[in-house]
């Protein structure tokens, strides 16, 4: 197979070396067109999670007669924060609603987390009904973006192949290229997509657990 492989220690060795050697490339073969040359820039996102002072609540009102349960549904604030998921021990607030004091025999269950984006808890009132109100602790979510250092910059030969290494630690990838015409494109690496129609998906290789081989062919 004639095309061109990123080796993978140029994820980790070449980022300073990327303008030099983008002044060493040799020229393409005789009647081969180059569009332009490129670099290969994975992404990493850093997850952190921070206390609040805000707790997620949750109410329910146990019926009146029947098994005289309900069941209290606790979910986040905001888009950007969490459950605090080893917030177990949470004690809940009764309020009665009607009957002979339903606080004084009200029975509950465990606090049962779904995920960390929903929980939920169950309560048993013998006498009346009562208004159960549950607060659990949350966590902020905080995230960074952070570039790897670019790969060696190789060319981009109308005709040849060339193949992207892809880390699964990576939360994201792109092809950041220098077209011969002088623009400067950039070119979001997702699943089997095509880049561009001239830089067009072929194959992916993932028989290694720690990265994947995506082969692209650059069309005339």
């Amino acid at each position: 197979m004639n095309h061109r492989l990123i080796p993978l220690a140029a994820f980790a060795l070449f980022g300073a070396l990327a303008d030099g050697a983008s002044a060493q490339q040799p020229a393409p073969p005789d009647g081969a067109r180059q569009l332009g040359t490129c670099v290969v820039i994975l992404t990493d996102l850093t997850t952190t999670e921070t206390p609040t002072g805000l707790p997620a609540y949750g109410t329910c009102i146990t019926a009146d007669g029947g098994n005289r349960s309900c069941t209290a549904t606790i979910v986040p604030t905001g888009p950007d924060v969490i459950l605090d998921v080893t917030n177990v021990d949470s004690l809940a607030s009764c309020l009665p609603a009607d009957g002979d004091d339903p606080c004084a025999q009200i029975q509950s269950g465990p606090i049962m987390f779904q995920s960390e984006r929903h929980a939920t808890q169950t309560y048993s009132a013998y006498v009346g009904r009562a208004r159960m109100t549950v607060a659990i602790r949350q966590k902020r979510l905080q995230q960074q973006w952070h570039d790897r250092p670019p790969t060696e910059r190789f060319p981009l030969i109308a005709g040849r192949m060339f193949d992207v290494l892809m880390y699964r630690s990576a939360a994201a990838a792109r092809l950041q290229c220098s077209m011969a015409d002088g623009d400067q494109r950039i070119f979001p690496i997702a699943g089997n997509a095509d880049l561009s129609p001239q830089i067009r998906f072929v194959s992916k290789n993932s028989a290694e657990p720690a990265y994947e081989v995506i082969t692209y062919r650059v069309t005339p």
